[in-house]
């Protein structure tokens, strides 16, 4: 194909992707609100099919389309929260970045997405991003107090119950910064995952195969924690301020880590022993959902961090 076809080519696909996207996020931010983590997704497949540059370009226009439509600033929060990692997901995969280099990348580039718009709220308007989180946990408390109270149960037990949710929204509070990356990596991955499940079907070969149960941290991570842990406890004893919360992030985001770890080896497993995609799915989401059995994974995580259990560092080197 000529370098006219292959203009041709982008322009029309990005047309067609404009065009599904605004349907898609109009109608989706009144629906299904969940479903705008896919926005990237269609951007990073259309910049490997064509340049980088159709994948800017569009997500921009479709953004500005959106704006006009909503007459909100819903347009602008799109550019800002998912081109970028729309954009460092496609270098990333056209580079050909290792699997984890891509994760740590895509995560860093959207918090930083978000942080920028919360900072461009704060400054343009009114929004203050603690407290709509603080008012949020305070209407959900109290939503949770009166459908008790219509239930019938004592004043006493309410002052307790009340008591108990007002410290789990406080520790959520504190939580912010970690819950922001478990976030980030969520949606980075997700993202990854899809857009290069994508492309091999299209296929592009090149594209590296996003298996969740090959998915393993770096070799040097305990080492790491082992640092963090131990400048944590050393701000500790100097009464830095601050530092409860950053323990409490440390600790809450390690465990998050090596339970996604200790998943992926579950999932490595039941392959192995040829059990079918649905009961895989199934297994795994009991062990997240089911808070108990939550510590298996974990301590499956840290073993295969130290032991290798499923030697995908020998098939590295």
């Amino acid at each position: 194909m000529d370098n006219n076809g292959k203009m041709k080519k982008g322009i029309i696909e990005s047309l067609i992707v404009i065009s599904i996207m605004v349907m898609y996020a109009v109608y989706g931010i009144h629906f299904l609100p969940s479903l705008m983590i896919f926005i990237p997704l269609p951007f990073i497949i259309l910049g490997i099919r064509n340049h980088i540059y159709n994948n800017i370009f569009s997500i921009i226009i479709a953004s500005l389309i959106i704006q006009l439509l909503l007459g909100s600033s819903y347009g602008a929060s799109l550019v800002l929260l998912f081109a970028p990692l729309s954009v460092a997901i496609n270098y990333c995969i056209k580079h050909k970045k290792k699997s984890m280099e891509t994760i740590l990348i895509s995560t860093a580039v959207f918090i930083l997405s978000f942080l920028l718009i919360i900072s461009l709220g704060e400054r343009v308007s009114d929004f203050n991003f603690t407290a709509q989180i603080e008012d949020f946990l305070s209407q959900s408390i109290n939503m949770q107090i009166e459908i008790f109270k219509e239930l019938g149960v004592s004043n006493d037990d309410l002052a307790r119950l009340s008591e108990s949710l007002e410290d789990q929204n406080r520790t959520i509070m504190v939580r912010i910064p970690s819950l922001l990356i478990i976030i980030s990596f969520l949606i980075s991955y997700i993202n990854i995952f899809f857009s290069s499940f994508v492309l091999r079907k299209m296929g592009y070969g090149y594209v590296p195969e996003q298996r969740f149960s090959r998915f393993r941290l770096p070799n040097n991570i305990i080492p790491g924690i082992g640092i963090m842990f131990l400048a944590a406890f050393i701000m500790k004893s100097l009464e830095v301020q601050y530092h409860g919360a950053l323990l409490l992030n440390l600790t809450f985001l390690v465990s998050f880590i090596f339970i996604v770890q200790g998943l992926a080896v579950i999932d490595f497993l039941l392959i192995r022993l040829k059990m079918k995609s649905v009961f895989r799915f199934l297994i795994l989401a009991l062990n997240i959902f089911i808070l108990p059995t939550s510590t298996i994974p974990f301590f499956i995580g840290v073993i295969d961090s130290i032991f290798d259990l499923r030697k995908l560092r020998m098939q590295k080197s």
